[in-house]
Protein backbone atom coordinates (compact mmCIF):
# COMPACT_ATOMS: atom_id res chain seq x y z
CA UNK A 1 0.00 0.00 0.00
CA UNK A 2 1.49 3.40 -1.01
CA UNK A 3 1.96 6.31 1.16
CA UNK A 4 -0.70 9.03 -0.21
CA UNK A 5 2.26 11.65 0.89
CA UNK A 6 5.11 9.51 -1.71
CA UNK A 7 3.75 9.63 -5.02
CA UNK A 8 5.31 6.42 -7.17
CA UNK A 9 5.06 9.02 -10.54
CA UNK A 10 5.68 12.82 -10.95
CA UNK A 11 3.09 15.29 -12.65
CA UNK A 12 0.45 12.94 -12.68
CA UNK A 13 -2.87 14.35 -13.59
CA UNK A 14 -6.36 13.04 -13.58
CA UNK A 15 -7.92 13.70 -17.20
CA UNK A 16 -11.08 15.80 -17.30
CA UNK A 17 -14.32 13.68 -18.30
CA UNK A 18 -14.82 15.15 -21.63
CA UNK A 19 -11.30 14.17 -22.72
CA UNK A 20 -11.17 10.91 -24.97
CA UNK A 21 -11.81 8.03 -23.52
CA UNK A 22 -10.68 4.56 -24.62
CA UNK A 23 -14.03 2.48 -23.07
CA UNK A 24 -16.47 3.08 -20.23
CA UNK A 25 -17.01 0.42 -17.06
CA UNK A 26 -20.34 -0.54 -15.88
CA UNK A 27 -21.05 -2.99 -12.89
CA UNK A 28 -24.48 -4.99 -13.78
CA UNK A 29 -27.05 -4.60 -10.70
CA UNK A 30 -26.84 -8.12 -8.85
CA UNK A 31 -27.57 -6.65 -5.46
CA UNK A 32 -31.24 -7.54 -4.28
CA UNK A 33 -30.78 -5.88 -1.13
CA UNK A 34 -29.78 -2.27 -3.28
CA UNK A 35 -32.78 -2.69 -5.57
CA UNK A 36 -35.88 -4.29 -4.56
CA UNK A 37 -38.41 -3.63 -4.99
CA UNK A 38 -37.60 -1.66 -8.34
CA UNK A 39 -34.84 -4.47 -9.59
CA UNK A 40 -36.65 -5.17 -13.17
CA UNK A 41 -36.74 -1.36 -13.30
CA UNK A 42 -33.16 -0.78 -12.17
CA UNK A 43 -31.62 -3.51 -14.81
CA UNK A 44 -33.72 -1.91 -17.92
CA UNK A 45 -32.06 1.48 -17.12
CA UNK A 46 -28.86 -0.40 -17.45
CA UNK A 47 -29.95 -1.74 -20.21
CA UNK A 48 -30.94 1.37 -21.89
CA UNK A 49 -27.26 3.14 -20.57
CA UNK A 50 -25.68 0.32 -21.92
CA UNK A 51 -27.25 0.45 -25.19
CA UNK A 52 -26.76 4.31 -25.91
CA UNK A 53 -22.72 4.07 -24.55
CA UNK A 54 -22.39 1.33 -27.49
CA UNK A 55 -23.50 4.39 -29.70
CA UNK A 56 -19.76 6.18 -29.11
CA UNK A 57 -17.49 3.62 -27.75
CA UNK A 58 -16.42 0.30 -26.00
CA UNK A 59 -18.34 -0.56 -23.09
CA UNK A 60 -17.07 -3.30 -20.31
CA UNK A 61 -19.62 -4.81 -18.38
CA UNK A 62 -18.27 -6.58 -15.12
CA UNK A 63 -20.97 -9.41 -13.66
CA UNK A 64 -20.77 -11.68 -10.58
CA UNK A 65 -20.18 -15.37 -12.42
CA UNK A 66 -20.42 -17.20 -15.99
CA UNK A 67 -23.85 -17.99 -15.88
CA UNK A 68 -24.63 -14.10 -15.70
CA UNK A 69 -22.26 -13.29 -18.40
CA UNK A 70 -23.49 -16.06 -20.87
CA UNK A 71 -26.98 -14.43 -20.05
CA UNK A 72 -26.13 -11.08 -20.91
CA UNK A 73 -23.87 -11.69 -23.49
CA UNK A 74 -27.10 -13.56 -25.27
CA UNK A 75 -29.82 -10.32 -24.18
CA UNK A 76 -27.16 -7.94 -25.64
CA UNK A 77 -26.42 -10.15 -28.76
CA UNK A 78 -28.74 -8.20 -31.41
CA UNK A 79 -27.31 -4.57 -30.08
CA UNK A 80 -23.81 -5.73 -29.90
CA UNK A 81 -23.68 -6.95 -33.46
CA UNK A 82 -25.40 -3.88 -34.46
CA UNK A 83 -23.51 -1.57 -32.31
CA UNK A 84 -19.87 0.34 -33.86
CA UNK A 85 -18.21 -0.24 -30.71
CA UNK A 86 -17.50 -3.49 -28.48
CA UNK A 87 -19.13 -4.45 -25.59
CA UNK A 88 -17.07 -6.71 -23.29
CA UNK A 89 -18.70 -7.99 -20.24
CA UNK A 90 -16.26 -9.78 -17.53
CA UNK A 91 -16.41 -11.85 -14.87
CA UNK A 92 -15.63 -9.95 -11.97
CA UNK A 93 -17.28 -10.66 -8.46
CA UNK A 94 -18.31 -7.47 -7.09
CA UNK A 95 -20.41 -6.45 -3.89
CA UNK A 96 -22.59 -3.61 -5.35
CA UNK A 97 -22.81 -1.43 -8.96
CA UNK A 98 -21.99 1.66 -8.04
CA UNK A 99 -18.27 1.21 -9.59
CA UNK A 100 -17.80 5.20 -9.71
CA UNK A 101 -16.75 5.33 -6.12
CA UNK A 102 -14.36 1.63 -6.07
CA UNK A 103 -13.25 1.78 -10.10
CA UNK A 104 -9.83 2.77 -10.60
CA UNK A 105 -8.91 6.14 -11.10
CA UNK A 106 -6.84 6.08 -14.48
CA UNK A 107 -4.22 9.28 -14.35
CA UNK A 108 -1.79 10.25 -16.80
CA UNK A 109 2.10 10.94 -15.80
CA UNK A 110 4.20 14.29 -17.37
CA UNK A 111 5.54 11.00 -20.08
CA UNK A 112 1.56 10.74 -21.53
CA UNK A 113 2.08 6.89 -19.65
CA UNK A 114 -1.97 6.10 -17.93
CA UNK A 115 -1.72 4.56 -14.35
CA UNK A 116 -4.30 2.98 -12.83
CA UNK A 117 -4.83 4.17 -9.07
CA UNK A 118 -6.62 2.09 -6.64
CA UNK A 119 -8.11 4.20 -4.02
CA UNK A 120 -8.90 2.44 -0.84
CA UNK A 121 -13.15 1.81 -0.88
CA UNK A 122 -14.76 1.83 2.92
CA UNK A 123 -18.54 1.65 1.02
CA UNK A 124 -18.99 5.25 2.06
CA UNK A 125 -17.77 5.58 5.23
CA UNK A 126 -18.87 1.85 6.33
CA UNK A 127 -22.33 2.11 6.07
CA UNK A 128 -23.02 -1.24 3.49
CA UNK A 129 -20.79 -4.32 4.40
CA UNK A 130 -19.56 -6.34 3.30
CA UNK A 131 -17.15 -4.44 0.83
CA UNK A 132 -14.10 -6.09 0.07
CA UNK A 133 -14.87 -7.22 -3.36
CA UNK A 134 -16.12 -4.07 -4.68
CA UNK A 135 -12.44 -2.55 -3.36
CA UNK A 136 -10.61 -5.07 -5.30
CA UNK A 137 -12.47 -4.06 -8.72
CA UNK A 138 -9.38 -1.81 -9.51
CA UNK A 139 -6.56 -4.33 -9.69
CA UNK A 140 -9.28 -6.25 -12.00
CA UNK A 141 -9.28 -3.44 -14.05
CA UNK A 142 -5.57 -3.28 -14.47
CA UNK A 143 -5.14 -7.10 -15.35
CA UNK A 144 -7.89 -6.59 -18.06
CA UNK A 145 -5.52 -3.95 -19.77
CA UNK A 146 -2.12 -6.13 -18.37
CA UNK A 147 -0.94 -3.36 -16.30
CA UNK A 148 -0.36 -2.83 -12.54
CA UNK A 149 -2.52 -0.75 -10.53
CA UNK A 150 -1.22 1.49 -7.73
CA UNK A 151 -2.84 0.91 -4.29
CA UNK A 152 -2.54 4.40 -2.39
CA UNK A 153 -3.48 4.14 1.63
CA UNK A 154 -6.46 6.83 1.20
CA UNK A 155 -10.02 6.53 1.09
CA UNK A 156 -11.43 8.02 -2.16
CA UNK A 157 -14.95 7.57 -4.09
CA UNK A 158 -14.99 8.46 -7.75
CA UNK A 159 -17.83 10.26 -6.76
CA UNK A 160 -16.68 12.76 -4.24
CA UNK A 161 -14.58 14.82 -6.60
CA UNK A 162 -15.11 16.28 -9.78
CA UNK A 163 -12.09 17.65 -11.83
CA UNK A 164 -11.80 20.15 -14.92
CA UNK A 165 -8.35 18.45 -16.44
CA UNK A 166 -6.00 21.66 -15.55
CA UNK A 167 -5.55 21.43 -11.66
CA UNK A 168 -9.02 22.33 -10.34
CA UNK A 169 -11.23 19.62 -8.37
CA UNK A 170 -14.60 20.49 -6.51
CA UNK A 171 -15.64 18.02 -3.59
CA UNK A 172 -17.62 18.49 -0.45
CA UNK A 173 -16.42 19.20 3.13
CA UNK A 174 -19.40 16.54 4.44
CA UNK A 175 -17.63 14.04 2.14
CA UNK A 176 -13.63 14.29 2.16
CA UNK A 177 -13.47 16.11 6.08
CA UNK A 178 -15.78 13.10 7.33
CA UNK A 179 -14.17 11.47 10.13
CA UNK A 180 -15.59 7.61 8.39
CA UNK A 181 -12.86 8.04 5.68
CA UNK A 182 -9.93 9.58 6.31
CA UNK A 183 -10.04 10.52 10.45
CA UNK A 184 -6.34 11.47 11.03
CA UNK A 185 -6.40 14.07 7.97
CA UNK A 186 -7.00 17.66 7.97
CA UNK A 187 -7.78 19.74 4.42
CA UNK A 188 -4.89 20.69 3.95
CA UNK A 189 -3.03 17.36 4.71
CA UNK A 190 -6.47 16.30 2.44
CA UNK A 191 -5.15 18.78 -0.58
CA UNK A 192 -1.76 17.39 -0.70
CA UNK A 193 -3.05 13.70 -1.68
CA UNK A 194 -5.15 15.28 -3.91
CA UNK A 195 -2.04 17.13 -5.56
CA UNK A 196 0.28 14.25 -5.36
CA UNK A 197 -2.24 11.55 -6.99
CA UNK A 198 -4.45 13.73 -8.96
CA UNK A 199 -2.70 16.52 -10.04
CA UNK A 200 -4.67 19.26 -8.25
CA UNK A 201 -3.69 22.62 -7.35
CA UNK A 202 -6.92 24.57 -6.61
CA UNK A 203 -9.55 22.71 -4.37
CA UNK A 204 -12.80 24.32 -4.46
CA UNK A 205 -14.95 23.13 -1.14
CA UNK A 206 -18.22 23.36 -1.05
CA UNK A 207 -20.34 22.21 1.89
CA UNK A 208 -23.24 19.65 2.42
CA UNK A 209 -24.90 17.27 -0.53
CA UNK A 210 -28.58 16.75 -1.03
CA UNK A 211 -31.66 15.64 0.88
CA UNK A 212 -31.42 11.86 0.28
CA UNK A 213 -28.13 10.98 -0.74
CA UNK A 214 -26.28 8.46 1.63
CA UNK A 215 -22.63 9.37 0.67
CA UNK A 216 -22.22 12.10 2.74
CA UNK A 217 -22.30 14.45 0.10
CA UNK A 218 -20.91 13.24 -2.98
CA UNK A 219 -20.02 16.19 -5.60
CA UNK A 220 -21.23 14.71 -8.59
CA UNK A 221 -25.10 15.44 -7.59
CA UNK A 222 -24.03 19.00 -6.67
CA UNK A 223 -21.51 20.57 -8.97
CA UNK A 224 -20.15 19.52 -12.26
CA UNK A 225 -17.28 21.22 -14.72
CA UNK A 226 -18.84 20.95 -18.25
CA UNK A 227 -15.70 22.04 -19.58
CA UNK A 228 -12.28 23.59 -18.36
CA UNK A 229 -13.71 26.98 -17.22
CA UNK A 230 -17.41 25.94 -16.49
CA UNK A 231 -18.64 24.92 -13.69
CA UNK A 232 -22.94 23.05 -13.40
CA UNK A 233 -24.46 23.97 -10.09
CA UNK A 234 -27.55 22.55 -8.86
CA UNK A 235 -30.14 25.19 -7.36
CA UNK A 236 -32.88 24.72 -5.55
CA UNK A 237 -35.71 27.67 -5.93
CA UNK A 238 -38.01 26.12 -3.13
CA UNK A 239 -37.03 28.18 0.19
CA UNK A 240 -39.47 25.08 2.03
CA UNK A 241 -37.38 22.18 0.29
CA UNK A 242 -34.25 20.74 2.79
CA UNK A 243 -32.10 21.20 -0.75
CA UNK A 244 -32.72 24.80 -0.74
CA UNK A 245 -30.16 25.99 1.94
CA UNK A 246 -27.46 23.54 1.43
CA UNK A 247 -27.56 24.31 -2.49
CA UNK A 248 -27.96 27.79 -2.06
CA UNK A 249 -24.30 27.86 -0.05
CA UNK A 250 -22.86 26.19 -2.31
CA UNK A 251 -23.31 28.48 -5.17
CA UNK A 252 -22.37 31.23 -2.84
CA UNK A 253 -18.95 29.37 -2.27
CA UNK A 254 -19.03 28.73 -6.53
CA UNK A 255 -19.44 32.50 -6.96
CA UNK A 256 -17.08 33.55 -4.21
CA UNK A 257 -14.34 31.20 -6.32
CA UNK A 258 -14.91 32.72 -9.58
CA UNK A 259 -14.73 36.38 -8.91
CA UNK A 260 -11.55 35.32 -8.46
CA UNK A 261 -10.77 32.86 -10.98
CA UNK A 262 -11.79 32.61 -15.05
CA UNK A 263 -15.35 30.49 -14.15
CA UNK A 264 -18.73 30.63 -15.02
CA UNK A 265 -21.02 29.21 -12.83
CA UNK A 266 -24.64 28.18 -14.69
CA UNK A 267 -27.84 27.25 -12.18
CA UNK A 268 -29.11 23.72 -13.29
CA UNK A 269 -33.00 23.02 -11.68
CA UNK A 270 -33.49 20.34 -9.29
CA UNK A 271 -35.90 18.24 -10.36
CA UNK A 272 -38.73 18.20 -8.11
CA UNK A 273 -39.07 15.63 -4.94
CA UNK A 274 -39.03 12.15 -5.51
CA UNK A 275 -40.25 9.69 -3.29
CA UNK A 276 -39.91 5.84 -3.30
CA UNK A 277 -41.19 3.88 -0.08
CA UNK A 278 -41.41 6.66 1.88
CA UNK A 279 -38.13 7.86 1.58
CA UNK A 280 -36.95 10.57 -0.51
CA UNK A 281 -34.20 9.74 -3.31
CA UNK A 282 -31.39 11.87 -4.18
CA UNK A 283 -32.52 12.68 -7.72
CA UNK A 284 -30.32 15.47 -9.45
CA UNK A 285 -29.83 16.39 -13.26
CA UNK A 286 -26.01 16.24 -12.33
CA UNK A 287 -25.42 12.81 -12.07
CA UNK A 288 -24.91 12.98 -16.05
CA UNK A 289 -22.29 10.79 -17.57
CA UNK A 290 -19.91 12.10 -20.73
CA UNK A 291 -18.94 10.15 -23.61
CA UNK A 292 -16.57 10.89 -26.24
CA UNK A 293 -20.06 11.85 -28.58
CA UNK A 294 -22.55 12.32 -26.61
CA UNK A 295 -23.81 13.18 -22.54
CA UNK A 296 -26.16 11.01 -21.17
CA UNK A 297 -28.54 13.17 -18.74
CA UNK A 298 -30.86 11.87 -16.23
CA UNK A 299 -34.44 12.38 -16.25
CA UNK A 300 -37.36 11.61 -14.13
CA UNK A 301 -40.42 12.50 -16.00
CA UNK A 302 -40.61 15.80 -14.59
CA UNK A 303 -41.82 19.35 -16.29
CA UNK A 304 -38.12 20.58 -15.82
CA UNK A 305 -36.77 17.93 -17.73
CA UNK A 306 -37.22 19.69 -21.21
CA UNK A 307 -35.56 22.72 -19.86
CA UNK A 308 -32.40 21.43 -18.82
CA UNK A 309 -31.95 18.94 -21.79
CA UNK A 310 -31.77 22.21 -24.10
CA UNK A 311 -29.49 23.78 -21.01
CA UNK A 312 -27.34 20.43 -21.99
CA UNK A 313 -27.70 21.21 -25.52
CA UNK A 314 -26.49 24.56 -24.76
CA UNK A 315 -23.50 23.59 -23.20
CA UNK A 316 -22.39 20.57 -24.89
CA UNK A 317 -22.95 21.70 -28.71
CA UNK A 318 -20.24 18.73 -30.20
CA UNK A 319 -22.70 15.94 -28.28
CA UNK A 320 -25.03 14.44 -28.41
CA UNK A 321 -27.82 14.53 -25.18
CA UNK A 322 -29.29 11.53 -24.57
CA UNK A 323 -31.97 11.38 -21.74
CA UNK A 324 -31.61 8.37 -19.54
CA UNK A 325 -35.33 7.59 -17.26
CA UNK A 326 -33.20 7.53 -13.87
CA UNK A 327 -36.77 6.64 -11.61
CA UNK A 328 -35.34 3.34 -10.53
CA UNK A 329 -31.37 3.80 -10.27
CA UNK A 330 -32.13 7.07 -7.76
CA UNK A 331 -33.95 4.34 -5.77
CA UNK A 332 -30.47 2.49 -5.56
CA UNK A 333 -29.26 6.02 -4.00
CA UNK A 334 -27.26 6.63 -7.43
CA UNK A 335 -27.77 7.59 -11.08
CA UNK A 336 -25.92 7.54 -14.24
CA UNK A 337 -22.64 9.10 -13.42
CA UNK A 338 -22.53 6.80 -10.35
CA UNK A 339 -23.03 3.51 -12.35
CA UNK A 340 -20.36 4.18 -14.52
CA UNK A 341 -16.27 5.03 -14.32
CA UNK A 342 -14.79 6.17 -17.71
CA UNK A 343 -11.48 4.47 -18.95
CA UNK A 344 -9.36 7.39 -20.89
CA UNK A 345 -7.31 6.70 -23.69
CA UNK A 346 -3.58 6.81 -23.81
CA UNK A 347 -0.90 8.13 -26.32
CA UNK A 348 -2.22 7.65 -29.71
CA UNK A 349 -5.59 5.87 -28.61
CA UNK A 350 -3.54 3.05 -26.87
Amino acid sequence: MQNPFEPTHKNLILPAEWEKQKAIWYTWPQNADTWTPVWEDAKAAYREIIRASLRFQDVNLLVNDGALRDRLRRDFEAVAEAAPFRLEILECPTNDSWIRDYGALTVRAGSGELITLDFTFNSWGGKYPPWDKDDAVPHFMADVRGKKAVSVDFVLEGGSIDVNGTGTLLTTTQCLLNKNRNPTLDRDRIEQVMHNWLGIDRTVWLEDGINGDDTDGHVDDLARFSDARTVLCAIETDSRDENYLPLKRNMEALNRYSRNADLEVVEVPMPARLVKAGLRVPATYLNFLILNGAVLVPVFQDKRDEKTLQMFEERFRDRRIVPIDCRSLVFGQGAIHCSSMQEPSGPEGA
